[in-house]
């Protein structure tokens, strides 16, 4: 699932920035290498801006494996190899393969059209399976509606679930464009079970985890921590506990829960040729607009990682494999206080011997009086991105919100920079001038761009 806690404002999946490699050439290299990143992620879960399992692989090899923080922070269990998170839309390249492996077995075609299963959806005779998967199907996001936090916690039948779709009017004509909707994978879900006659919980089992002895992964449920599932948290001056999606509303567009090697190994065993065949993988790896059948790709340097990222609750997943090494790289994380693919990278570069940076948190926040807060409030506008920011105070905290977007409470470390760490955002305004008591711009700076906002 793609509907997080936290919100894009300008940049969020940001691409991974063009790096030089030099590897390193000795065994003492690498190790120190990798105690530089145990150092740098403790950094982060020591000032409270992730709890996450790290694992990497190389051609199946266990190359590095870091587990940090809480799976509960009301029980103080700590995460561990064994600890299972739910991984949101990395579901959908599992829910890609069980589509694959029917199309193999010529019981679905890519061009199969969504009428034969239901035909009450707009363009359903015009919709084929290829436009599920890749996104092309112009159905609207059911996790995009208005409604969707009134329902998203409580049980909703197949039948429910149709309805909503069904009432949705298309966004485009299926085939001309790309547009990412959770719709399109509860539909796919719905189709396998209806095909194997049985539902999509115990289909992932006979089909995908049961012939790769994954024990961990499976369709998801109530959290449960005895059974070492983790909870999912947002950061507001002290971790907050987040409320659960009930799995049957992601379904085949993200209820999978799994943990790091699990997931890890899925992954191997895709490019390894033990799940579809290699043309299958082709045709999924195949991408348009960025996206190809339940898959992406996220560039590091000249390198390319095939696989898919997910958020749902407060979790936040993302899992990669590069097919000129062999190097096999998932994160998963349970709470997230800063910028996630800062941490990507900061893995990255590590397994490709760079150095990484090592934050300073040693500047910390203050409390601002509402008459400094009030000089920034109002709405700006750049003429370098097209949006709108408005800016007002809420219970003492400036908080911001972005045309069309969720709103993102800021955190002050001086008296004009604030702050929004899970997006990497630092806001910088101008003082007001001894004539006005207001602010007449900012700088927002993100994934190493610059921004001028001016006052409307």
């Amino acid at each position: 699932m793609e509907r997080m806690t936290t919100i894009r404002l300008i940049v969020f999946w940001a691409k991974f920035a063009a790096i030089l490699f030099t590897l390193p050439t000795a065994a003492q290299s690498l190790s120190q290498h990798q105690a530089d990143l145990d150092t740098y992620l403790k950094a982060l879960s020591d000032n409270n801006k992730i709890m996450t399992a790290v694992y990497v692989t190389e051609n199946g090899v266990p190359r590095y494996e870091h587990y940090a923080g809480l799976a509960s922070v009301e029980d103080n269990s700590p995460i561990s190899a064994q600890t299972r998170f739910r991984i949101g839309s990395v579901t959908k390249t599992f829910t890609a393969v069980l589509v694959m492996q029917l199309i193999e077995n010529r019981k679905l075609s890519l061009d199969t059209k969504l009428n034969q299963f239901y035909p009450a959806i707009p363009n359903a005779e015009h919709i084929n399976i290829k436009h599920l998967l890749s996104h092309r199907s112009g159905i609207f996001n059911y996790t995009n509606d208005p409604d969707y936090t009134s329902f998203m916690t409580t049980p909703q039948t197949k039948e429910k679930l149709l309805l909503r779709i069904q009432g949705y009017r298309p966004e485009f004509s299926p085939g001309s464009k790309h547009k990412y909707s959770n719709s399109n994978y509860a539909l796919l879900g719905f189709i396998i079970e209806s095909l194997y006659d049985k539902p999509l919980n115990e289909i992932i089992i006979e089909k995908i985890t049961q012939p790769l002895d994954l024990n961990s992964t499976y369709y998801g449920n109530s959290i449960e921590i005895e059974e070492n599932e983790a909870s999912s948290y947002r950061h507001s001056g002290h971790w907050i506990k987040q409320p659960e999606t009930h799995m049957s509303v992601p379904h085949g567009a993200g209820a999978i829960v799994s943990t790091a090697k699990d997931t890890n190994q899925f992954f191997t065993a895709l490019f390894d040729g033990r799940l579809i065949s290699s043309d299958s993988l082709r045709a999924m790896m195949k991408l348009e607009d960025g996206y190809g059948l339940g898959m992406t790709a996220a560039p590091f340097g000249e390198k390319k990682f095939y696989g898919h990222f997910g958020g749902i609750d407060g979790f936040v997943s993302a899992a990669g494999y590069n097919t000129e090494d062999g190097l096999n790289v998932t994160v998963l994380s349970n709470a997230l206080n800063y910028n996630f693919n800062d941490v990507l990278i900061a893995v990255l570069k590590n397994m490709y011997g760079l150095s990484i940076d090592i934050p300073d948190f040693s500047a910390k926040p203050i409390t601002l009086s509402e008459k400094i807060l009030s000089s920034f409030e109002g709405k700006y506008a750049s003429t370098k991105v097209p949006i709108k920011i408005r800016f007002w105070v809420e219970n003492g905290r400036l908080m911001s919100q972005g045309e069309g977007q969720g709103a993102l409470p800021l955190t002050a470390y001086s008296e004009t920079e604030f702050r929004f760490d899970p997006a990497g955002i630092v806001i910088n305004f101008n003082k007001p001038s001894a004539s006005s008591s207001q602010s007449n711009g900012f700088i927002l700076s993100q994934g190493g761009g610059k921004y001028e906002f001016k006052r409307r």
